[in-house]
């Protein structure tokens, strides 16, 4: 009869698998287009799930932080002197380009980190009403409206011409497969006036790896690849491909900060605290999201030096010690041991936890976890967020929000 009951569940599990590829191919097609403008059109007149801040990241430049839709963030890279901004995944078209009205900025390109429509949707509805703009995106994804493909590597100014006495930016894509074959970060750097090229009618810049002085990273834009305490879906690629991506992300300097594409930073630290409940680091950090979305205030930007020392997934790839005790915490769940030549295999354990997550097999405990008490209010904001796909400020900023709220 136990046979049975396995074989049955197993029956079931890859019926579930079978049904969500076909569903997750319609959501990749226009009927999935047709279904987001819809979506966008429900939330129009509702309070947004989060309040707009700016975040500075050197004198002359700020990211607004704005809410769409469900739980998703778009970003504003500003550039004060010139008033001019980028757009991160604005999938929101309306609600965006109202946000940069606001601001009484304008709006000169789009950077897209993936395909998926509540990131990528808004880009055609821009795209029409500002016909020059450039829209940067993987062509791997086919990126909707996209008029610039991207891969690794590639770095253009920001802004793109020259402005008399403002430092300028430099945006570097990297490639991240495994949310999507083709999802790419952005990454944000610093670089003096003086470093400047005096031609630059492309704004496509390769930066020489052999410069004397590189640019200073600043910010991360990770969309559906790093969240604050976790990690998106591996939708179409491997717990191979996403360990990679983690690892390279954990060489940027600590105080990188950390844009990611939702606010799931509470349910994502309530899951972290059942499978790591002596860590007290993560009960901090479950805290201070707590106490930040009671006030519908965004969790972002994270850092680096938070998601190494927090961040399950973060910690599988960057500590051997880490991965062991992650994995014998699985072994207390599944019965299964992740090894490979005598030690834990991080990939394994990667793999495995994403699982445990999408599968939620801690579920119960998942949302029993909280450290403010259960008031209706709180109760709905987390069950707002339990629906993973997917890094919370910097550590200095942390230690800051403690205090005062952000600067809105």
């Amino acid at each position: 009869a136990s046979v049975a009951l396995v074989e049955l569940v197993a029956m079931f599990k890859a019926l579930e698998k079978a049904a969500f590829s076909v569903g997750y191919g319609i959501y990749k097609t226009r009927l999935g287009s047709a279904m987001h403008q819809q979506t966008c059109a429900e939330f129009a007149n509702k309070e947004p799930h989060s309040k707009t801040i700016r975040i500075p990241l050197i004198p002359g430049y700020h990211v607004s932080i704005v809410s769409i839709l469900h739980d998703n963030f778009c970003y504003l890279i500003a550039d004060e002197n010139s008033k001019t901004c980028l757009a991160v995944d604005p999938a929101d078209a309306e609600h965006v380009l109202r946000a940069v009205q606001a601001e009484g900025l304008t709006l000169t390109g789009v950077l897209t980190t993936h395909g998926h429509w509540d990131h990528a949707g808004g880009n055609e509805q821009i795209r029409e009403k500002f016909p020059s703009i450039k829209i940067y995106g993987s062509a791997v994804d086919q990126v909707p409206g996209m008029t610039v493909p991207v891969t690794e590597g590639d770095k253009f100014w920001f802004p793109a011409k020259a402005v008399p006495g403002c430092r300028r930016l430099i945006v570097e894509v990297w490639e991240a497969p495994c949310h999507t074959k083709g999802h790419v970060l952005f990454l944000v750097t610093q670089v003096s006036s003086e470093e400047e090229e005096e031609d630059d009618d492309d704004d496509l810049e390769t930066w020489k790896a052999g410069d004397a002085t590189k640019p200073r990273p600043l910010a991360l834009f990770t969309g559906d690849t790093l969240f604050s305490g976790g990690t998106g879906k591996f939708f179409e690629g491997s717990a191979a491909q996403m360990a990679d991506n983690l690892k390279r992300i954990a060489t940027l300097p600590a105080n990188v900060k950390v844009f990611c594409g939702h606010e799931y930073t509470v349910n994502n630290y309530k899951f972290a605290a059942v499978i790591e409940p002596d860590n007290t680091e993560v009960r901090e950090r479950l805290k201070w999201a707590e106490r930040l979305r009671r006030d519908s205030l965004p969790t972002m930007p994270t850092s680096i030096g938070e998601e190494v020392a927090t961040n399950p997934y973060m910690r599988i790839v960057t500590s051997r010690a880490v991965c062991s005790k992650l994995a014998m915490s699985m072994f207390e769940v599944t019965g299964e041991l992740m090894l490979r030549e005598g030690q834990s295999d991080y990939v394994a354990v990667l793999g495995e936890l994403r699982r445990i997550k999408d599968d939620n097999v801690l579920r119960s405990k998942v949302d029993s976890t909280t450290t403010l008490g259960g008031s209706a209010a709180q109760k709905a904001a987390a069950k707002s967020e339990t629906t993973e796909d997917a890094a919370a400020k910097s550590k200095d900023a942390a230690a800051k929000s403690k205090d005062p709220a952000p600067d809105i």
